[in-house]
Parts: C-alpha cells; structure tokens; sequence
C-alpha cells in the first residue's frame, strides 16, 4: 500500500471541497482530541494554509498532511517573515512507516521554494524530538503568544511557553532574534 502513494504540493486555492473533506479526515484521525474541529471541508483550525504537502493513496485518501502559511511574527520586538508550519499529520495505519520523515523532507523543500528566512512551528512535548531530529531548533524558555479560536469562531488569546520550534531556510539560525514571539493571530 505504501509503494502506491502519490505526493502533490498544493495552493490552497486550488482545492475542490473533496479535497478538504479527505484532509479534513485523515486530520480528524490524527488528532482525535481535535476532531469536532475537522469536520465536512473544514481541513484547518486555525490560519488557513496558503500550501498544503499531501500524499494519497490510489483512491485519493489522503495518508499525509502539512500546512504552510508565510506571515510575519514578532520575536523579541522584531518583525520576522516566516513560513509558519502546521497542521502535521499522518495516518495512524502508517506512523513509523518513514512517511512523517518524507513528508518533513518535502515540507522542508516547499521552505526552501518559499525562499523564507526561516521554518516555524509549534509542537507538543512529545513531537520536538522528531522535529528536532530533522533540523528543526527548540526555544524551550520563549512564551508565545497567540489567538486561538474555538471552533465556534471566538478568538482568545492563549500564550505558551516551550515547544517553538524554528528550521533556518534562507537565513541563520544565529539570526533568529531573542525574545517573546507575538503571533498578532492564529497558527495554520
């Protein structure tokens, strides 16, 4: 199953409403604790992608899954370009599989097409080793700051501290300035 797999990278605005449904799916699987949020074409939860890395199966199911979005933070006081990153996912049937490591790889060519100074995610606890195993770099002391909608749609703000990761692409990781991170609105 795995040997019949095609991967695509994706303009959000090229999706067809089946489209969303699949990935809406497989991220209702992914993260189960999330899954009121993914449902019919809801396919994110909160920044809407500007590109998405997929791969799918022969009948279009979608087995893996990642959001990029480029937009502006700021780091210490400092506006930052980033291509924020989110909304990783692969089917359960295939974790441990190497497909979440492929799928970072191809995440990580979309970065570099982007030509942004740097990667950014946020990522649990548990997920910063794999993360970090591919060149991505943890600021465990920084807080972050951003809006989380409910599913509802009302905005709060939610800050974080720990589990802000950044991956360099067109600039170095030395560059990357010291300080809070303000989101001024939502992750993808």
């Amino acid at each position: 199953m795995t040997d019949d797999i095609r991967w695509e990278v994706v303009e959000e605005s090229s999706l067809s409403l089946p489209d969303h449904e699949a990935i809406a799916a497989l991220l209702a699987q992914a993260f189960p604790d999330w899954s009121h949020w993914y449902v019919g074409g809801r396919s994110w939860s909160g920044m809407q992608p500007e590109r998405r890395v997929l791969a799918r199966d022969q009948d279009g199911v979608v087995l893996a899954h990642v959001g990029i979005r480029r937009m502006f933070i700021t780091v210490g006081g400092r506006d930052v370009l980033v291509g924020d990153t989110g909304l990783v996912a692969v089917s359960p049937r295939l974790q441990g599989s190497g497909k979440g490591r492929e799928l970072m790889e191809r995440t990580h060519a979309v970065l570099d097409g982007l030509a942004v100074p740097y990667g950014f995610l946020g990522a649990g606890e548990n997920r910063i080793p794999f993360y970090a195993k591919l060149g991505w770099h943890e600021f465990p002391e920084v807080v972050g700051t951003f809006s989380a909608f409910t599913a509802e749609g009302a905005g709060i703000t939610n800050t974080e501290q720990g589990g802000w990761m950044v991956r360099p692409v067109a600039a170095a990781l030395e560059d990357w300035p010291a300080g809070a991170i303000w989101l001024n609105g939502q992750e993808v």
